[in-house]
């Protein structure tokens, strides 16, 4: 387990980021902080989504910028870790060598005296008064009060008019984190039935603001989804009226724009019996008011209906539902077969899937479509390895890419047949290459997979290269240096047809790259005539005489 510092922090980034990364903590937006995981955004002249987690010997840590791409720790990822030291989730200095704990300290002091500490510190710090009023209603059950307050804070941190441009939507979405950082920690310290009215206000503004808002960055919504969220443990964890908490659920999906997302499974726990019936008959009389909308209309409705029928785990029920409209869920139905051990139903579906082309490795795993591998795999077990074939080449001829000639391939050996698929794709590989349009590319690349350099020039000089030629070049720098320099040459060649200031870098780096391979080919002086009749050729683009200049050409 790591201790978030800000010495470990600056270990990971080295002197120069982590300068940068203290200049960028006032663009942290929507800081989140659950256990030893931070989620935040950076908002400067772009906008990043960044995620560090500590709790293990190394920091893990993701950021959408491209210096992150490229291996580094950047600057947002130290912004968004002092943010969070900032917030009391670290510390400013490694504890190694520091005195005893706090709660050896505080064991040193008796009742009196840590009372005495408290009423003094709840004098000097709100929060820590907030934390007292918090306990003392929580043990006396008077909460009237507190809820009152709290929902008073909802309504003055929410008070948002008018539409919420991009901009300013990453300022409303910093108030309502930390507005709902604030209502947790009630919730955390067990005052579920104070901080429900709050929640439920928060949840139901998000959602209006959302509305008028410009939430390209999706910070509103994210906010307005927790809000639920921790509305829903406040029900759970609290009393609330059951009765009336099954009316608002079923009206507010109904009412739905499709976020935040609310499940019958976030809130069932806080029902009895009367209630749940009540939520039954609320649904059966929507169903019925929807019985003409299209899937589209119906998909809150025909989600509410799956649910019963998953609560009562009314398996039939659930398949009904999953089974009807324009492409039945092929993959959720089997999933709850398979969950109760109706495993030759499951495999008649998966046939189902087969024959309407519902299988996709693009699209597969999910409610509609199914893995092509899993498939094949569950018909291998079953002693049909022939529909697993089929199924595998209908997927590399719908794909045909390395990955699922690679599928094809370990599958057939499997069951002893690798030498004939490989032969089958390969030529489905020619059909497709010598077509109008087609080219070696992917023979190339298969070839080049295997270590095969001489497959591989043999596909690229009767068929081309295609998009491989700069895999194929690479891979050839001693093997076939000069034929791997004429793959560049005619790459440059392409791009130097039209005037493109964007592209003459790219341009010049590939001619290193060729002087270098003309080099190793022992063809330097060739090399030098091209370079000198590209350059007389040329010599009116200034832009790219520069950059030649820039890379010693």
């Amino acid at each position: 387990m790591a201790e978030l510092t800000e010495r470990l922090l600056l270990e990971e980034a080295g002197d120069l980021s982590f300068e940068r990364g203290q200049d960028y903590v006032k663009y942290v937006v929507g800081l989140r902080v659950t256990g030893m995981r931070a989620h935040a955004s950076i908002q400067a002249k772009r906008v990043y989504r960044v995620e560090l987690d500590w709790e293990q010997k190394d920091i893990r840590c993701l950021c959408s910028c491209p210096f992150f791409d490229q291996g580094f720790f950047c600057k947002h990822l130290v912004a968004v870790g002092l943010a969070a030291i900032d917030a009391g989730h670290g510390s400013t200095a490694s504890t190694e060598g520091s005195g005893p704990e706090i709660t050896e300290l505080v064991a040193l002091l008796d009742d009196s005296e840590v009372r005495a500490v408290l009423v003094d510190l709840a004098a000097r710090d709100p929060g820590v008064r907030r934390v007292v009023e918090l306990r003392s209603a929580a043990r006396t059950g008077d909460v009237s009060a507190l809820a009152d307050e709290l929902e008073g804070m909802v309504k003055q941190a929410l008070a948002v008019r008018g539409h919420v441009d991009y901009r300013r939507s990453f300022g409303v979405a910093r108030d309502a984190e930390q507005l709902l950082d604030e209502l947790e920690t009630y919730l955390d310290a067990g005052s579920a039935d104070a901080v429900q009215p709050a929640l439920l206000r928060a949840t139901t503004r998000l959602r209006k603001v959302v509305l008028q808002a410009d939430d390209s960055s999706g910070l509103l919504g994210s906010s307005g989804q927790r809000a639920a969220e921790l509305y829903a443990r406040a029900c759970r964890e609290g009393d609330p009226d059951a009765k009336k908490l099954a009316r608002w659920l079923v009206q507010f999906r109904d009412s739905s724009p499709g976020w935040p997302q609310l499940e019958l499974a976030d809130f069932v726990e806080a029902f009895d019996e009367p209630a749940l019936e009540i939520y039954r008959r609320a649904v059966a009389k929507l169903d019925q008011a929807y019985a003409d909308r299209d899937n589209y209309k119906r998909f809150e409705i025909d989600r509410m209906l799956l649910e019963l029928a998953d609560h009562d785990k009314d398996v039939d029920r659930a398949i009904e539902l999953l089974s009807t409209g324009e492409h039945p869920q092929y993959g959720a139905v089997i999933f709850r077969l398979r969950a109760v051990g109706r495993d030759e139903e499951a495999n008649e579906w998966m046939d189902r899937a087969v024959a309407a082309g519902r299988v996709s490795g693009h699209m597969g795993g999910t409610d509609f479509w199914l893995d092509p591998t899993s498939v094949a795999e569950t018909y291998r077990l079953l002693g049909r390895e022939a529909d697993g074939v089929a199924v595998l080449r209908s997927e590399f001829a719908r794909r045909p890419e390395l990955a699922t000639f690679r599928q094809l391939l370990a599958y057939a050996d499997q069951i002893g047949q690798e030498e004939a698929e490989r032969s089958w794709a390969l030529s489905k590989v020619l059909e497709r290459a010598a077509a109008p349009y087609g080219d070696g590319a992917l023979l190339v690349e298969i070839a080049l997979s295997d270590g095969d350099l001489e497959t591989a020039w043999s596909a690229a000089r009767d068929l081309g290269a295609g998009r491989q030629w700069r895999a194929l070049a690479d891979s050839s720098r001693d093997f076939a240096p000069r034929e791997a320099a004429e793959l560049y040459r005619d790459d440059v060649a392409k791009d130097l047809k039209y005037a493109d200031t964007q592209k003459y870098a790219s341009i010049a780096e590939r001619l290193a790259a060729m002087r270098e391979l003309y080099q190793r080919a022992g063809d330097g002086a060739d090399f030098a005539d091209y370079l000198a009749e590209l350059r007389e050729t040329y010599r009116r683009r200034t832009s790219l005489m520069s950059a030649l200049d820039r890379r010693g050409l």
